[in-house]
């Protein structure tokens, strides 16, 4: 499951259809994410699936934290290395390839972890949170950002488009909350953020329309007719089918 979700966000359409931050609200979220997990300059931070880095690069920046970011794809941790800045400095973040189901760092080693846009997209949900909370100190913070569903998907919205644009595998607000009870975090916050995914989800289908209408992009044959999907994710989104939240919690 890891290497296929990893190779979905290497194809160079992804990129160009969500630009460098793979998640919606962008940097502005990355800072809401970041002040609710009370990120400081004496926090060291873990970024799980860190994808290319941008919200790792954002946090060490703005806020003065040491951090590490992970991600299975070594593409992915490749453009995140060759963006970084010429000279390291005691603000860049450092990147490893890693699992989020076997993350390799010693219990206790972070004050925060983030994982933005990614929770939906692992097999084993509980697994990734239960390995997140290992690697926190007691009282650390763990900080996710996530799609939620407030009623099940429509079938037009199972396919592998979906998969990228992650209502695929995406679940309730109250399964996250268990979810994250159940892998021992407490003091739960969960706040809703709809507006960024609607506005991402515009954004996304009138780049598809600008690159297909032009002949620049070379769409999977696996996505069926993107700009139906698009539309009708739309629909489900305004309607309240689905939303985007962010959520954060503490290790006791």
């Amino acid at each position: 499951m890891a290497s296929c979700c990893a190779s979905l966000y290497e194809l160079p359409i992804v990129e160009q259809l969500l630009g460098g931050s793979f998640h919606p609200g962008g940097v502005a979220l990355t800072r809401r994410l970041a002040s609710a997990a009370l990120i400081s300059p004496d926090s060291k931070v873990l970024d799980v699936a860190c994808g290319s880095g941008s919200s790792a690069r954002v946090i060490a920046a703005e806020f003065g934290a040491s951090v590490i970011g992970c991600d299975f794809s070594a593409f992915s941790l490749e453009r995140a290395k060759s963006t970084a800045p010429a000279e390291a400095s005691s603000s860049s973040p450092t990147f490893v390839r890693a699992a989020a189901e076997r993350l390799p760092f010693e219990s206790g080693s972070f004050d925060v972890a983030i994982c933005e846009c990614s929770v939906c997209l692992f097999e084993s949900r509980d697994l990734v949170l239960e390995q997140i909370r290992r690697v926190l100190r007691p009282g650390g913070r763990i900080g996710i950002s996530d799609f939620f569903l407030s009623r099940p998907a429509p079938e037009n919205l199972t396919g592998l488009l979906s998969r990228v644009l992650c209502v695929g595998g995406a679940v309730s607000l109250a399964d996250y909350r268990q979810s994250l009870t159940e892998a021992g975090f407490e003091f739960i916050r969960i706040r809703e953020a709809n507006q960024a995914l609607l506005d991402m989800s515009r954004r996304v289908r009138h780049k598809m329309r600008s690159l297909t209408a032009t002949g620049l992009a070379e769409l999977p044959d696996a996505w069926g007719d993107p700009m139906s999907v698009l539309l009708d994710l739309e629909q489900f989104i305004s309607s309240g089918g689905a939303g985007y939240m962010l959520a954060v919690g503490r290790r006791p």
